[in-house]
């Protein structure tokens, strides 16, 4: 439902920009020119820019070219998915608002059927409390996440009941919780060049929702 809603949302903005008369095929002054990369006329002459939409003046809204033909591979498809929404997330920092970011995730929707996780990857940070109110919601686009890993928890000897509780159980974007379960297993000089999940074995429970947080933190997931 989100991504129709952002889809109706893109024809609307396609539509005032053909009514204004933009034309993402007119030429433009060659690099190397003074004037290099400005609209022009059809003689070539630098004066008769035409802004894109969204344009402020600021860098390109053009966005980078999507794959010809995606991948047909499961696991192409997802990396190549993540990969995507890594690259909007870098564009949105160039670009202003919620409107930068529907047009961003719009140019890319008709390539990529994992919509859903491209734009909950766009996310900003939350509170605690907002990441548990949907936790077990099966939304498109989220997972739950344990902040105590269950299968470190199991094996330091905590309670199930500890390990399945409301405080911790989270709902992220699908794609940073891949990213945050990638990092319990990447060393690092911070933990003495141990992974993380290395370096909590051993230590209390504290210590582990401790480090969960640090972890959602770091990929903007919690505030």
């Amino acid at each position: 439902m989100a991504g129709q809603r952002m889809m109706a949302a893109f024809a609307r903005f396609q539509a005032l920009a053909e009514k204004a008369g933009f034309n993402p095929d007119q030429p433009r002054v060659p690099a190397g020119n003074s004037d290099g990369g400005q609209w022009t006329g059809s003689d070539g002459a630098a004066g008769g820019r035409q802004p894109g939409i969204g344009d402020n003046g600021g860098p390109s809204l053009d966005p980078p070219e999507p794959p010809k033909e995606p991948s047909k591979d499961k696991i192409s498809r997802t990396q190549a998915a993540k990969a995507l929404a890594k690259r909007i997330a870098q564009r949105l920092l160039r670009r202003a608002g919620p409107i930068g970011a529907l047009i961003t995730a719009a140019e890319f929707a008709e390539h990529h059927s994992a919509i859903h996780s491209i734009t909950s990857y766009q996310d900003a940070p939350k509170t605690f409390a907002e990441l548990q109110q949907n936790a077990g919601k099966r939304r498109p686009g989220y997972e739950d996440h344990h902040i105590v890993e269950r299968g470190a928890g199991v094996r330091e000897g905590f309670s199930r009941a500890q390990i399945d509780s409301a405080d911790n159980l989270v709902s992220v974007p699908k794609y940073k919780h891949h990213e945050i379960t990638g990092w319990y297993n990447t060393k690092s000089i911070d933990f003495g060049g141990l992974s993380p999940r290395e370096h909590l074995r051993g230590r209390s429970w504290a210590e582990h929702v401790q480090t969960g947080h640090d972890a959602m933190r770091k990929f903007g997931v919690l505030k």
